[in-house]
């Protein structure tokens, strides 16, 4: 399920039901000393709202906005109160499977947390030590989709102007052939009837390609054989390939050569159970 979907099922009586019943549930939220270990997504904790962006049970909550967290369930709430005029936006550090990885909210997380072991703790506390982070405000989420060869897609979540001013470019960009094949049809054929009507199909079709880019993306990698398998907040591609790769070394990124732009790297260090940022 995508984030689209999540927008679909809201519009549903049983998801605008299920919803509200995950929020109910904040005022519900059993708190307690984390003594030093870190949360850890509960079995069955997982929320509709979190598992859209394909989180999961087990993985290990390390950080919110650069900074380690060992505040309990209860203040994890409060981390997510604005003032007013702040932007909805909140990057979240987790562990899983021996790798730190970010991810990007517009709203508060809504899933259940237990504890770590001291263990799993060391292991996250010790990986996040590695860990470097760019400038915060060119974070985008990337949704991964894999096939059953471990074959994956990543597909960035912002608009690339590209898509309404060229649309022909964008689709040779991201190889799109067939969209690409049924625009330039349609260019040729309206070039030939009329000019005006040339000009109406372009920017109808532009504004299509526009508004609707991310599901094409989508639409693709699902039409590929590939399904959501993760999504990381990053500000390139690049960080998010190795992520990806380490996660599981059987993980193979296709076309990885397009790579987007260099990161802005801020180097961290843990002082005292705390991030501090370094350039």
């Amino acid at each position: 399920m995508s984030e689209e979907d999540l927008e679909k099922l809201q519009d549903t009586d049983l998801g605008a039901d299920l919803l509200d019943a995950e929020k109910s549930t904040e005022s519900e939220i059993i708190d307690f000393d984390q003594n030093g270990r870190l949360l850890k997504i509960a079995t069955d904790g997982i929320s509709v709202l979190d598992y859209v962006k394909r989180m999961k049970e087990s993985d290990i909550l390390v950080a919110v906005d650069g900074e380690i967290y060992l505040d309990g369930p209860q203040n994890l709430i409060n981390k997510f109160n604005m003032e007013e005029g702040d932007e909805a936006k909140w990057l979240l550090t987790f562990w899983r499977d021996g790798e730190v990885f970010d991810i990007l909210l517009t709203s508060p997380i809504q899933s259940k947390f237990g504890l770590a072991t001291e263990e799993e703790t060391t292991w996250a506390l010790d990986q996040f030590k590695t860990h470097t982070f760019g400038d915060f405000e060119s974070y985008q989420n990337f949704e991964i989709f894999r096939d059953k060869n471990s074959v994956c897609d990543i597909l960035s979540m912002e608009k690339d102007p590209l898509a309404s001013l060229l649309p022909l470019l964008w689709c040779l960009k991201f190889r799109l052939f067939p969209p690409f094949a049924a625009l330039a049809a349609a260019y040729l054929v309206t070039f030939f009837i009329n000019i005006y009507l040339f000009i109406i199909t372009y920017l109808v079709l532009s504004r299509f390609f526009s508004v609707s880019q991310q599901n094409i993306l989508r639409s693709f990698s699902v039409f590929a054989g590939k399904s959501h398998y993760m999504t990381i907040a990053s500000t390139n591609e690049n960080d998010v390939s190795a992520i990806i790769k380490k996660i599981d070394i059987k993980n193979k990124i296709r076309f990885e050569a397009n790579a987007i732009k260099k990161p802005t790297v801020i180097h961290k260090v843990i002082v005292n159970n705390s991030s501090v940022a370094e350039k």
